[in-house]
């Protein structure tokens, strides 16, 4: 026989020695699954998720549920199995609980004694988690509340938490979720409004310096709002209640790194204002929300609707900040020149107007930055200026931190790296004192891109960190520059099955298209070293105005073009992308990873003048100018270009070993290992092989080590080839 506990309470006779009583345990979710699979095939795997999480282990609710789908037409017979039906919706949340499944819930409810049922009911209230004090605090018994607690136990309608390691240990919970939900549902809505505003004032009343429960007491007034009849006075009152609870609850979403609950809460906000000033201060929390989260679009729509709002009611300076916010979702989206376009204008507009510095300094900062990226320098040494002087002015330490950033730029772009890395340091010291993530990863982060040409290990380690900074603070378009950087460094280290690693997890989360096109490339770099296909880019119609951008672009195809061996075609790139390359940072940033590619694809193309051209940007530099990643790549590339060249033999071997000890010097073993590979060919070409095979074998070991597949078999099929011709 099949029954629930409560059944030997009533029938003791029932549990005699010829009985055994098994306890049925919930299903694990992989059986569960399995079971839902039997009834329904093909069910998306988002809903099947979902449904196996509604069941709660018992299979009379999965069973019962996917009736209620068949009963809709949601599910439907097609040769012999049910499916689910074309073009529909299975939203299990719009379905709730099926009717079947509520009698038989109700019917065990009903069964229970009255001050039983009176704290169900209090509990349906609180969640499927809560506190004996709760209960208290809606009205049930102190004295007796302790003994129903424990009956509702022995039934199984609740649970008590026992994980040692949660937070809610020693609280109790609903069995079912389904027990709730059918507990709430037979309130009548005048008992659910004043259970809801019980629980609120009992929560309002507990100490919450953190604003731990805003979002606990938003939600309740929101439900006692929802519960009152139209005719209720103080629905207004309750409403500005929640609203200003959710404020507080998307306000510490974004300090714990949750933005894009920021945003949600946010927007429920929205939902309960009639007020057209509120309804813009909210946009525009959204809108920053957003755009912390990753939701550019989403962003830019907040942001203008706020500036329509706030232009409406005449507020010019409000204006100016969630036209900020506006410029900061379409520089984040790529779209230089419209935030430029954007923001411009309102930045004139408010010169001279009293009390706009604070929104001439929002307005600063995607100004700075969006002309940085489109190579304008004027423009951002300008904006910067003017971001740095307000920031002090303002006593404003997120945008003086993020003046020195943008210093920090502009001083790299122009060959004074130290000076750059000066400023960067002055960013971090004040993002640390200040606790100021943003800036901080970004301060980080740009000391990393700095350092992937000069110093490979604290490189690695300020890109490690900005990463850890931005996901702690849900900070997607820095969780993306770093990525990028991390990869970088760790491609030049030589670290090829990390950088496999981290760009597989983390490529579906990126959006920015000037980073995807940087990933495209390293993708490409990788087939390359693994012997696989190029890739082509997933947004070959995406346009961009930026330069680093643009050289990305170029690289990748001139990668392609060089494994097609469409190499008059690479080179026609290579010559067209070093004017986008050094517009972007000068030799510095990305110059030692990029550069290399253009010089060897002008090689390839026998077009040596070309190729002397591409060289003289650090032929000409000082040498404190040329950072040592830089000046090793300098040795290999003008070896490959005098041998190209037909020059001194002496010469080219010369500055082929120099490569080779510099770039070891340096850590980047995988290039290393290619300038050995390099003259250890030219050597058997001046009909030297003794002194090429320790090369080769260099090479091999290298290659072999770092996982290079496609390097090394190419290596192997010239050394058979060159064994098969006698060489």
């Amino acid at each position: 026989a099949l029954a629930r506990p409560e059944l030997l309470a009533r029938r003791h006779d029932l549990g005699g020695r010829r009985a055994t009583v098994i306890g049925l345990d919930p299903l694990e979710d992989a059986a569960m699954a399995a079971l839902i699979d039997g009834l329904v095939v093909g069910l998306p795997t988002a809903t099947r998720a979902a449904l196996v999480e509604r069941a709660e282990g018992v299979p009379l609710f999965a069973v019962e549920t996917v009736r209620a789908l068949i009963d809709r037409d949601l599910v439907v017979p097609r040769e012999g199995r049910y499916v689910p039906a074309d073009g529909v919706d299975l939203d299990l949340g719009a379905i709730g609980a099926p009717a079947s499944l509520q009698a038989l819930v109700a019917a065990r409810l009903d069964a229970l004694t009255g001050d039983e049922r009176r704290v169900v009911a209090n509990a349906s209230v609180l969640g499927q988690t809560f506190t004996r004090d709760g209960l208290v605090e809606l009205g049930s018994d102190s004295a007796a509340v302790d003994q129903v607690l424990a009956q509702l136990v022995r039934k199984e309608i609740v649970a008590v938490q026992t994980d040692r390691f949660s937070a809610e240990r020693g609280q109790y919970r609903f069995v079912q979720g389904v027990v709730r939900q059918v507990a709430y549902a037979t309130q009548s809505r005048r008992d659910r409004k004043t259970r809801h505003l019980a629980a609120a004032d009992h929560l309002t009343a507990q100490p919450d310096p953190g604003d731990d429960l805003a979002v606990v007491i938003a939600q309740h007034l929101l439900d006692a709002v929802d519960a009152s009849p139209a005719s209720d006075l103080d629905i207004p009152q309750l409403a500005g209640r929640a609203r200003e609870y959710l404020e507080r609850a998307a306000t510490r979403a974004r300090i714990v790194g949750a933005p894009a609950e920021g945003q949600r809460l946010f927007e429920a906000a929205l939902e309960r204002t009639d007020d057209l000033a509120d309804q813009a201060r909210l946009h525009v929390a959204a809108a920053r929300a957003a755009t912390d989260a990753g939701h550019n679009a989403e962003g830019r729509d907040h942001a203008m609707a706020a500036t329509a709002l706030f232009d409406d009611l005449g507020d010019l300076v409000q204006a100016g900040h969630s036209t900020a916010a506006h410029a900061a979702a379409l520089f984040l989206a790529g779209d230089n020149a419209a935030a430029i376009e954007v923001a411009e204008p309102r930045w004139r507009a408010l010169d001279g107007v009293p009390g706009a510095g604070s929104a001439r300094l929002a307005l600063a900062t995607p100004l700075s930055r969006a002309t940085q990226r489109r190579g304008d320098w004027d423009a951002q040494v300008m904006y910067t200026e003017q971001l740095l002087l307000l920031a002090e002015a303002l006593d404003d330490p997120e945008s003086l931190a993020t003046a020195h950033i943008q210093i920090g730029a502009r001083y790299l772009a122009i060959g004074a790296p130290a000076t750059s890395r000066a400023s960067l340091q002055t960013a971090v010291s004040i993002a640390r004192d200040y606790d100021l993530p943003e800036p901080l990863a970004r301060a980080l982060n740009n000391l990393a891109s700095t350092l992937n040409s000069r110093d490979l290990p604290p490189a690695l380690g300020y890109a490690r960190e900005a990463l850890d900074v931005s996901r702690r603070a849900g900070l997607q378009a820095t969780v993306a520059y770093a990525t990028f950087n991390y990869v970088i460094g760790l491609w030049t280290a030589g670290r090829l099955d990390e950088t496999r690693k981290v760009l597989a997890d983390a490529w579906d989360s990126i959006t920015d298209p000037s980073i995807r096109d940087s990933l495209w490339t390293v993708q490409g770099w990788l087939a390359d070293a693994d012997g696989e296909p190029i890739p082509e880019r997933d947004d070959d119609d995406a346009t961009t105005d930026e330069v680093s951008a643009l050289a990305w672009r170029d690289s990748a195809e001139i990668t392609r073009g060089l494994a097609a061996a469409q190499v008059t075609a690479a080179a026609g790139i290579a010559a067209e992308s070093i004017d986008h390359l050094l517009s972007a940072s000068g030799i510095e940033d990305d110059f030692m990873a990029l550069w290399p590619p253009l010089v060897q694809a002008a090689v390839a193309a026998n077009d040596t003048e070309l190729a002397e051209r591409l060289l003289n940007p650090v032929a000409t530099a000082q040498p404190g100018r040329v950072a040592p990643g830089v000046a090793a790549q300098w040795h290999r590339l003008r070896g490959l270009v005098a041998a190209a060249r037909g020059e001194d033999p002496e010469f080219v071997e010369t500055e082929l070993r120099a490569g080779i000890t510099a770039l070891d010097a340096f850590g980047a073993v995988g290039h290393c290992a290619r300038a050995q590979e390099e003259l250890a060919r030219w050597l058997v070409d001046q009909d030297r092989p003794g002194e090429a095979d320790p090369l080769i074998e260099q090479a091999r070991a290298t290659y072999t080590d770092i996982v290079a597949v496609g390097w090394l078999t190419r290596l192997d099929s010239w050394q058979a080839e060159r064994v098969a011709s006698g060489g």
